[in-house]
């Protein structure tokens, strides 16, 4: 229940049983097994149990390591900040070094849009597209040879509805 305390019997009875589905499934029991050993309706239930606390227990020793680096930089803030705050450069410096890492730990940053270009800064071309017109220009060079049957190739074209490159207009 969204109201319910984390620490409610029912909360702490669902936890242990996860745990316990998790434990059952590191030995190699079949989730089928574990459902039917731990009381949950189907299979579903069971590995439903198991992916829940395969991320609790994932997430929590991150979440303390994160915790444990972000007092450290607490701590190592606290010392430089006053020299900092009086012009001191390098503290400056140290102490911007330590509120960039801080940010990142924690996210606070905007995510840095990325846009990936070809030469010059133009549109990224796709290798498909790139040998249709490497083999259109082999043709066009061609043109005038006539083929063994006396014919030539004029007015032959590759197709034409392949774009000429990503983001570029066709």
């Amino acid at each position: 229940m969204p109201g319910e305390s984390k620490t409610s019997p029912r909360r702490l009875a669902a936890a242990e049983r996860q745990r316990q589905a998790l434990e059952l499934r590191k030995a190699g029991v079949s989730f089928d097994l574990i459902a039917q050993q731990l009381g949950y309706s189907n299979r579903q239930g069971a590995h439903f149990a198991v992916e829940s606390a395969l991320q609790k227990t994932l997430q929590k020793p991150g979440d303390d390591l994160r915790q444990l680096d972000i007092e450290r930089l607490d701590s190592l803030l606290f010392a430089v900040w006053p020299d900092a705050r009086r012009g001191s450069l390098d503290h400056i410096d140290a102490a911007l070094k330590i509120l960039t890492r801080r940010a990142k730990l924690l996210g606070l940053d905007a995510p840095v849009k990325t846009e990936l270009t070809g030469p010059d800064g133009g549109p990224i071309e796709l290798a498909a597209v790139m040998l249709t017109q490497k083999l259109q220009r082999i043709v066009d060079a061609e043109v005038s040879m006539p083929l063994g049957d006396g014919k030539a190739l004029d007015g032959f074209r590759l197709d034409a509805s392949v774009p000429p490159a990503i983001g570029g207009n066709p």
